[in-house]
Order: structure tokens, then C-alpha cells, then sequence
């Protein structure tokens, strides 16, 4: 006797992503139901809000050099079970074409990688999801480049956008900008943010940090005097509060990096000139809030010039994944007070040249996604082409 399909579903639903792909095969419908755009919608708010043991986070990362083509692939999960002296292994992934696509965000499964191209100078984007290798149409080409952009989810509407403020090369005019996922679509200018409010940007704080919480689907980015610059994806206006208040002791030479721990946002900076000080905002945009984690002490990571250790992820028992200033791994474990450093990453190489990633020193961004059968197709948005990330 078979089991209603209600029943079915929810069994399913259970499943991890990486054991739900080959299931598709089993017969039609479990092949229907999966490949849904319901079941993909409901697997990923399951397995990101309620139950994160259905899927496995990972680390899509790419060097800060124009001669750097790829995007390295690695599991947390390898990190948290690997061994001091051995090195990350990653996939990579390599467009077809010769233009330059770089990462600027995540959300849902869903990578949003921008092609910049220097002439004409020009932008435009695709998602990717590379757990299912699915990939959507490129967006229309738009004049400029991009001094910030962030990629998120608007639950209003039930979209993913891409905000950027663009630079003119020759009038070196500025404008903000929105782009939509959806059939059909184009950019459209919005109301400029008062840049008085942005901080300094480079590589560490141009690409907005999306929280996706019950009450915040937000892009956010470090602002001047100590706050923190937020869009609102989906009225699509700015506000702004403040970051966690500084000691007078600290090196306000060192950056400030702004991420996402547990669905919230977190914020690092170094405390004193002695420790690095992670601090978790428990409530979105209320100041009062602000939790700082144990700190983290120097002599366990060293600062680098006027670069700020960046946490990537945090574990149920309290071990932070994080990012030196020297762009290696770190695990700290922030109960016992105990660091794993990890060698340079090593793995893919890019391009016809054979470089290794670990050969790029200039500077490395690094975006945290999880497994998810979530689909441009799903969003009526024409897929390109399946690429799945290939071993290194």
C-alpha cells in the first residue's frame, strides 16, 4: 500500500539535498514533486531556519585579482574535520566564456556572480546554484561599474535583487540601481543613498551583507561614525543604527567586518589593541542588542596591517570559522579559548596559467551558502546552462 502524498512530502522534505538529487529517478512524481518550485522554496526554509542538518554549508570563495577566472568550492564540514596539516582541498568553478565573474553574495542557494568587463565598461550578472549546476540567463548589460552592490531576497515580492551603486568612468557620476530576477525585467535607478553615511570602501565592505530573518531582509553595509547602512529590499529605502560603542583604546586604523552568524548580524572589530571582539546582534536594528562573544586574544591571530579577522560561521558548541587578515582559515574555539590554524588554501587552478589560488595574495572574498534546490527556472527566469563545479 502507498503512502499518501502528503505523507510522502513530508518524509522528503526531511531528506538532504545531496540525497534528494538522485531520488528524482525513483518515478515520476517523487521526479515532479522535487524539482517543484514549492518543495525547492519549503526544503530551503527548513533546512536554513528550522533544521540545518539538512544541508551541508559551504565556502564559495575567488581571489581579488583580475586574472583569477575561478571559484573555489569547499564544506565546512571538511574544515571542522580536518587535521591541522592538512590543507582545504577545493572544487572549481570556471565559466565557459573568457569574462570575469566574481561573487558578490548568496542567499538561499543561490550565488549571484557579476561580469565586469573593462571595455566597454560594463556590468551584468547571473545566479548559479552549483549544488544543482543550474544557472540563469546573463541580466541586461548597464553602463559603469559597481563601487557597492549587494544580492538578496525580497520576501515581499518573492524575488531575488541585485543593488549596486554604479560609477560613470567618464562623467565619474554616481547613481543607485536595482535589478530584479524576474521575466522581462531591467534595471531601474532608485533613490541615492546619502554617501556621507558610507564608509570607506574596498574589497572587505563593498558587497552588502543580506540578513534573511523573520523580521529583516536587508542589505547592510559599515558605515561612517560608527554605523551600520542598511536597504530594505523590499521598500527599497535606507535607514541606518549604530554599531556596538568602541573603547578608546582601540585602532580605529583596523577595519570594521560586518557578516552573518546564525541568521544574524554580526560585526568584528579589534578591542584594545589586544583581542578581536565579535559582537551578534540578537533583535535586527536595535542597538541594544548587541552581544559581544568572548574575545578572541592576538596571540592566537594576529592582526595583519589595518585588516580585521572576518567570522564566516559559527557552530552549535561555539567554534567560530573565520578568516585572518593573512586570508587563512582559523577555527576558534571561543569556550576553551583554543585556535586551529589552517595552511593556505591549495586546490583549482584558473584559467590556462595553472595559478593556484593560494598564489593570489592580494586579497580573498569569501561567501557562506547552503545546499538548496532552488532554481532561476523556478522564477520563471531562463536558465543558461548546467555547470556543475568540477574536482581540482
Amino acid at each position: 500500500m502507498s503512502l499518501p502524498e502528503e505523507i510522502v512530502e513530508e518524509i522528503l522534505l526531511r531528506v538532504p539535498v545531496s540525497s534528494l538529487l538522485p531520488l528524482r529517478t525513483v518515478c515520476r512524481s517523487w521526479r515532479t514533486l522535487i524539482s517543484s518550485s514549492k518543495f525547492a522554496k519549503d526544503h530551503a526554509r527548513r533546512s536554513i531556519l528550522v533544521d540545518p542538518t539538512l544541508t551541508h554549508p559551504r565556502i564559495a570563495y575567488y581571489g581579488d585579482d583580475y586574472k583569477y577566472r575561478g571559484i573555489g568550492i569547499f564544506s565546512i564540514r571538511s574544515v571542522f574535520e580536518n587535521t591541522f596539516r592538512e590543507p582545504t582541498q577545493v572544487t572549481c568553478f570556471q565559466h565557459q566564456t573568457q569574462r570575469y565573474f566574481r561573487a558578490i553574495g548568496s542567499c538561499n542557494g543561490l550565488l549571484c556572480l557579476v561580469d565586469e568587463a573593462d571595455h566597454p565598461n560594463t556590468v551584468k550578472a547571473i545566479l548559479w546554484n552549483p549544488c544543482t549546476g543550474s544557472t540563469s540567463e546573463p541580466t541586461p548589460e548597464i553602463g559603469g561599474f559597481f563601487v557597492v552592490c549587494g544580492f538578496g531576497y525580497d520576501r515581499v515580492s518573492d524575488r531575488y535583487k541585485l543593488f549596486g551603486i554604479l560609477t560613470d568612468l567618464e562623467s565619474y557620476k554616481r547613481r543607485s540601481v536595482i535589478y530584479t530576477f524576474a521575466p522581462n525585467s531591467s534595471w531601474r535607478t532608485i533613490q541615492d543613498v546619502d554617501l556621507n553615511l558610507l564608509g570607506h570602501i574596498d574589497v572587505n565592505n563593498r558587497d552588502g551583507e543580506f540578513v534573511n530573518s523573520s523580521n529583516s531582509n536587508t542589505l547592510n553595509w559599515v558605515g561612517r561614525n560608527g554605523v551600520v547602512l542598511s536597504l530594505d529590499l523590499g521598500n527599497e529605502t535606507y535607514s541606518y543604527f549604530c554599531l556596538p560603542e568602541r573603547d578608546p583604546e582601540d585602532n580605529l586604523r583596523v577595519s570594521v567586518e560586518l557578516s552573518v552568524l546564525r541568521n544574524r548580524l554580526a560585526v568584528c572589530f579589534e578591542h584594545k589593541r589586544s583581542d578581536w571582539a565579535v559582537w551578534v546582534m540578537e533583535e535586527y536594528g536595535v542597538t541594544e542588542s548587541w552581544t559581544r562573544l568572548p574575545l578572541i586574544p592576538h596571540q592566537m591571530v594576529n592582526p595583519n596591517d589595518d585588516r580585521c579577522l572576518r567570522p564566516l560561521y559559527i557552530s552549535d558548541d561555539d567554534v567560530l570559522l573565520a578568516i585572518t587578515p593573512s586570508f587563512r582559515i582559523v577555527l576558534c574555539d571561543l569556550k576553551v579559548k583554543y585556535v586551529l590554524l589552517f595552511p593556505m588554501i591549495v586546490g583549482g587552478f584558473v584559467d590556462n596559467d595553472l595559478y593556484l589560488y593560494s598564489q593570489c595574495t592580494y586579497a580573498k572574498s569569501f561567501y557562506v551558502y547552503h545546499e538548496s534546490l532552488v532554481s532561476p527556472s523556478h522564477y520563471a527566469i531562463a536558465s543558461s546552462r548546467f555547470i556543475k563545479p568540477v574536482a581540482s
